[in-house]
């Protein structure tokens, strides 16, 4: 029995974290997040989208073969605006709750909640730019792409890329929409 009521209290939380659309969208089958899933929804933020201008983008958005491939496969491409930022810790390791709210759904057939919560893990190449932007990472604005996968134990998580919020990112990102129609 208590086993039972944990299950459903698990099956309400991921209804709330992942939003209570169509049944269908909660019983679809996910990829594992594995092979090029983890490349490309790389629970990352690029350095050029926090104003970080370490490596200069060689191409427009628009011919960036990897930004298409993220928006094809991705559950949901949106225009989002970082709301909270949480630090967690245990021992050495720490990772980070950004709460994010939708300002533009772009593309994609399963989008997340109006607000919903991605993690910076401490394996993540962007924990040392939330670290070091913690102060003037919240109100920032950007493209996500995201998409969900189910773990080994069967429940989901959602996987992300930060990018640059700008128009050219957001007209490749429905550029990269239509060609794959």
């Amino acid at each position: 029995m208590v086993f039972r009521l944990f299950k459903t209290f698990l099956a309400a939380t991921f209804l709330a974290a992942f939003g209570c659309g169509a049944v269908a969208d909660v019983n679809r089958p996910l990829p594992a997040y594995a092979g090029r899933a983890i490349e490309l929804f790389d629970d990352a933020i690029e350095p050029e989208a926090v104003g970080l201008g370490l490596e200069q983008r060689t191409a427009e958005p628009r011919s960036d073969a990897q930004l298409r491939e993220r928006v094809q496969l991705a559950d949901a491409a949106l225009r989002v605006r970082v709301m909270t930022l949480t630090e967690k810790s245990e021992g050495a390791d720490s990772q980070f709750q950004l709460g994010v709210r939708i300002l533009e759904k772009v593309a994609g057939p399963f989008p997340p909640p109006d607000d919903f919560t991605v993690v910076v893990h401490a394996r993540s190449p962007s924990v040392g730019i939330v670290k070091n932007l913690e102060g003037s990472i919240v109100g920032k604005t950007f493209v996500a792409l995201v998409r969900a996968f189910v773990l080994p134990d069967g429940d989901r998580e959602l996987h992300f890329h930060f990018a640059s919020d700008t128009k050219a990112e957001v007209a490749a990102v429905r550029e990269a929409t239509q060609k794959s129609e």
